[in-house]
């Protein structure tokens, strides 16, 4: 967990209990939270001696919410329904995490701060040169929203969650005897000769009757029904239907504009580089080193101090400036005198200034009016929605809903399940494909569906079924050239089997079935395998010709002794075998990697379910206690 919660730097609060926590503690069902608290203030959640800081729940939450308007494009979290739903998942992950820690304070499992020192020292994701970076570690906290004692106090949790688990996880034993037996199951092969006998090479000596039709259409009737269809009628009502930006006053536009000025302005940034070394003797060495002219880069190579540390694009109110704001100091293009920083003496160069730039109220304008007209829309479709919930609840039509509320109105249909109309197209721009089709399949005829959210901007939708029309079988004489396709094919395969039935019976214990090949050129003859149960090769470059297994085929193979024969259907038609011989599986080559791949599954699996009767063992033993009311205060302050 820690290696990702350091390389993530842009997530580390997001993440920082999934990983290790997430394999190790599996689904523990980590329910509700319910009951009165009587919780220290500033403590969130309590198990056993450990607590989780409110602060900690805040600070995790913001990052949530955050990543959730990401992946919703942007558009801003109003809906206390998600906010509830992010939190309760959040805090089953952030209470597994306590209730581990729980159990390692009580073990007596301590990390000292000493040792969350060394660790960070060493961090690669904290290095520059093959030094420790103050700068880096910084800019991690700074863009995590992170202090660096609540950075260490969540090393110190993680750490001790993992000592507790990991023995768990690192001793799980898979026995010798449990990975040969799965080991002999499935790569055990089989060799065998084939005859084949394809269903096309029959040849057919009637036409069907009206009766063998009828008999082949009853039989495969759901082949031959047309799906359930449906009318619907479309409510939609989104934020953008209700506030137009043209709706926007120029009045709006100009207090928006001086009240987030600082929006519209993008400060001046300057490209700095820079060179490192441990005294200010050898800062200065090099830099008398320096002609007029001279870049850092070329002073690096003179001098032979290493190579030039590129530090980006850098504003003064960045966290890195703060740091080395000596660098700002310096005119564009030279060199700075030795600057000192807790990390040794910098030189620093700025090789590229971007002026201050603003945009003015006619370029922001447009855009301003959307967001305005966004933010408006956003509160006005949340009002005009428990409007639209009562009207329809009382029974108001969905057409004069619309019209009261400002709402759009399509017609669909008729459509199936698949979201295709009667011609097998399918609907077009569907705009909630994973709720929509379910939901219009749910709903009666003659009904309004439940209020549905707009998974793209801010809005909602309610579907009206207008029209059922149940799956219905279409008639034989509009089928009827399937029908006889059917006919023949199971005719053919009839003809086919039969065949094979009387090779069987013909087939004595030394007839060899390569030689009935030549007696019947209908007839394919090869040999098959070796071959698992799974219809694989031995080897990996071992191709396996599909025509002449299937699973029946299979089953039968893995059921049969050396010597017998029998038949089974594949694809094309029917498959005479005889089981010529059984190999268990020897561990080498291709093999031997399979198995000590099936020995490291099998321990994983084991390692999980351990450390997941662990973890369920664990919220027994310690019961949660958490503070609702600062949980709530927390979701309905975002």
């Amino acid at each position: 967990m820690l290696e990702f919660l350091r390389a993530k730097k842009d997530s580390i609060v997001l993440k920082a209990f999934l990983g290790l926590l997430a394999l190790s503690f599996g689904i523990w069902g980590v329910g509700d939270f319910i009951g009165t608290s009587k919780l220290s203030p500033g403590v969130a959640l309590k198990a056993g001696r450990a607590e989780l800081k409110t602060q900690s729940v805040q600070r995790r939450f913001v990052r949530e919410l955050e990543r959730f308007r990401e992946a919703m494009g942007g558009q801003a979290v109003n809906d206390d329904a998600i906010k509830r739903s992010v939190m309760a998942t959040m805090m089953d992950d952030m209470t597994r995490g306590t209730i581990v820690d729980a159990a390692a304070l009580d073990i007596g499992i301590t990390v000292s701060r000493d040792q969350i020192r060394e660790m960070i020292m060493k961090d690669q994701n904290f290095q520059q040169n093959g030094k420790f970076s103050q700068m880096l570690f910084d800019q991690t906290l700074n863009d995590n929203q992170l202090t660096e004692a609540a950075y260490v106090e969540l090393m110190q949790m993680s750490l001790r969650n993992s000592e507790v688990m990991r023995p768990v996880a690192v001793n799980a034993y898979a026995p010798d005897t449990l990975i040969d037996g799965l080991f002999a199951y499935r790569s055990e092969t089989r060799v065998a000769d084939t005859l084949l006998i394809p269903a096309a090479a029959m040849t057919l000596q009637k036409t069907p009757t009206e009766d063998e039709l009828k008999a082949v259409y009853d039989k495969n009737i759901a082949a031959f029904t047309a799906p359930e269809f449906r009318k619907l009628t479309i409510l939609t009502l989104g934020a953008t239907d209700l506030v137009k930006p043209e709706s926007v006053d120029d009045a709006e536009v100009k207090t928006y504009y001086e009240q987030n000025s600082a929006r519209y302005q993008t400060p001046e940034s300057r490209h700095i580089v820079q060179l490192l070394f441990d005294t200010k003797e050898k800062a200065e060495a090099a830099r008398t080193q320096a002609a007029p002219g001279d870049t850092l880069e070329t002073l690096a190579k003179k001098a032979n101090a290493g190579d030039v540390i590129d530090l980006g694009d850098l504003t003064t109110d960045s966290p890195l400036a703060k740091t080395i704001s000596a660098a700002f100091a310096a005119p564009a293009h030279e060199i700075s005198p030795p600057t000192e920083s807790p990390l040794g003496w910098h030189l620093f160069e700025t090789t590229a200034i971007k002026p201050k730039t603003v945009m003015t109220l006619d370029e922001a304008k447009e855009e301003i009016r959307k967001a305005i007209a966004a933010d408006k829309g956003a509160d006005a479709v949340y009002d005009a929605s428990t409007h639209m919930e009562d009207a329809l609840a009382s029974g108001t039509p969905v057409a004069e809903v619309a019209k009261m509320i400002g709402a759009r109105l399509d017609e669909i249909g008729p459509i199936d399940q698949a979201g295709q109309n009667k011609a097998g197209f399918p609907l077009p721009n569907l705009f909630d494909p994973k709720n929509f089709l379910p939901t219009a399949f749910s709903t009666p005829a003659g009904k309004d569906s439940k209020l549905m959210d707009l998974p793209t901007h801010d809005g909602y939708y309610v579907i009206h079924v207008d029209e059922v029309t149940p799956p219905t079988p279409k008639p034989l004489i509009d089928v009827r050239a399937q029908a006889v396709a059917l006919w023949e094919a199971d005719t053919r395969t009839a003809q086919a089997q039969a065949v094979a039935d009387k090779l069987v019976a013909d087939a004595g214990s030394s007839t060899l079935l390569s030689s009935l090949e030549a007696k019947d050129k209908r007839l394919s003859y090869a040999p098959l395998g070796p071959v698992t149960r799974f219809g694989d090769g031995a080897e990996r470059q071992h191709v396996v010709d599909g025509a002449r297994v299937s699973p029946q085929m299979l089953d039968k193979l893995f059921a049969a002794k050396i010597g017998d024969v029998f038949t089974a259907p594949v694809a094309t038609g029917i498959i005479v075998a005889r089981l010529k011989e059984i190999a268990p599986p020897k561990p080498v080559g291709d093999l031997a990697r399979a198995r000590e791949e099936l020995a490291a599954a099998t321990r994983n699996e084991l390692s999980s379910n351990l450390a997941d009767q662990l973890g369920r063992a664990f919220t027994i033993r310690y019961p949660v206690d958490v503070d609702q009311k600062a949980i709530d205060d927390i979701v309905g302050t975002r």
